[in-house]
């Protein structure tokens, strides 16, 4: 089952960003198939957890590269919506591997809903600001 669906409606027409954005839709489920198995392996949902976490701060890395490259006005709140993510997922990482038993599928679903919420709202406004800022630059150049 997959409980997070790309949609075209995501994307935000810069495409490294939006493929870093599927990879972590990819990540989201492959995660929630995990929960789902019985029994449920405790090393391999720590090992995608954490590749998650790899691939998530790669992205924010980037994205936050180029709000600082272009002076994006909302750099803070955006930059606090990244690590408030970050920490969640390292808060389950620090857990003892016998806690992952009771990792709920409503993490997944949880991890989904930021990222959709957090693509269609932060990042589409920040690509859209890059963008305008770029049209500028090229007509006063």
């Amino acid at each position: 089952m997959t409980v997070a669906l790309w949609r075209d409606e995501y994307r935000t027409g810069h495409d490294t960003i939006d493929q870093q954005h599927r990879d972590l839709f990819t990540q989201v489920n492959q995660l929630y198939a995990m929960t789902q198995a019985e029994p449920q392996d405790n090393a391999a949902i720590r090992a995608q957890l954490t590749e998650f976490a790899a691939l998530a701060i790669a992205h924010f890395d980037l994205e936050e590269a180029l709000m600082i490259q272009h002076d994006y006005p909302n750099f803070e709140v955006h930059f606090k919506t990244h690590r408030a993510l970050v920490n969640k997922v390292q808060a389950l990482l620090e857990k003892p591997d016998h806690s992952l038993d009771e990792l709920p599928a409503e993490v997944t679903q949880v991890l989904a809903d930021w990222m959709v919420h957090h693509i269609r709202g932060e990042d589409q406004q920040m690509i859209r600001f890059l963008q305008e800022r770029s049209a500028v630059a090229m007509v006063g150049g």
